[in-house]
């Protein structure tokens, strides 16, 4: 009786070997099919070289590209025909892919207004406030306008305060090799007031100096404006 109880466990430690076996040996076939099937690609529309924003588009600057399907960008183009003749709205770097949202059918027509939503318009603030001089100042910086105004006549006429906040630096405009006398300025697209704001603070000769704020930081400020009386109670300056 013992050596037949001996017999089906030595019968069943074999099969189970057997068993598990043959399930690694199917597990490795299956694996190596995966492993050797190649994935799913899709050619769609990149930039041969760096493009830049309000360009209008031509085959050459334009090539094909495989990508594996499931990386495919949102709004990837496919055909060569649908980006042809149409207008960058934005910069494309080179090898990127050409995305339906960057481009607009403009009639061959490639000026800034392309870019610019309604009810806001490009304005240059010229400055030559210290940051800007320096080269602090980059495309993208988001930079606050920091003015001292003369508010009337007495002893004490100045103040300085904060003004308009946020604004994005479009470009910054300065000398050149060509034009080594130009003056630099920086340009902004804002709404119509914002404009004119902008426009009386560089035409009543205020004192400018602009602040470069933390990209986290997109919420306005209050502040104090600031002149003599401010500094004296704040600060006990004897007078």
């Amino acid at each position: 009786m013992r050596l037949r109880s001996w017999f089906f466990l030595s019968l069943g430690i074999v099969l189970a070997v057997i068993t598990g076996v043959a399930l690694n040996g199917v597990a490795q076939q299956n694996a190596d099919r995966v492993a050797a099937a190649p994935p799913q690609t899709v050619s769609i529309i990149v930039a041969k070289s760096d493009i830049p924003a309000r360009a209008v588009l031509t085959a050459a600057m334009l090539a094909h590209r495989d990508y594996p399907k499931e990386l495919v960008p949102n709004g990837a183009l496919a055909d060569e025909a649908d980006a042809v003749g149409q207008t960058t709205l934005a910069p494309i770097s080179s090898g990127a892919a050409v995305l339906r949202g960057q481009i607009l059918a403009a009639n061959g027509k490639t000026g800034s207004s392309l870019t610019i939503d309604p009810g806001k318009v490009l304005i240059s603030f010229p400055t030559n406030d210290p940051l800007t001089a320096g080269g602090f100042v980059e495309i993208g910086d988001h930079v606050d306008v920091l003015a001292t105004v003369t508010t009337g006549a007495g002893e004490n006429p100045k103040r300085t305060q904060t003004t308009i906040q946020n604004l994005e630096v479009v470009q910054v405009i300065g000398p050149t090799q060509q034009q080594p006398q130009r003056g630099t300025s920086l340009t902004f697209v804002v709404d119509h007031q914002t404009a004119l704001v902008l426009k009386y603070l560089r035409d009543s000769q205020a004192t400018i100096d602009l602040a470069v704020r933390s990209r986290a930081e997109t919420q306005d400020v209050t502040t104090r404006s600031v002149d003599i009386t401010y500094l004296v109670q704040s600060f006990g300056i004897a007078r």
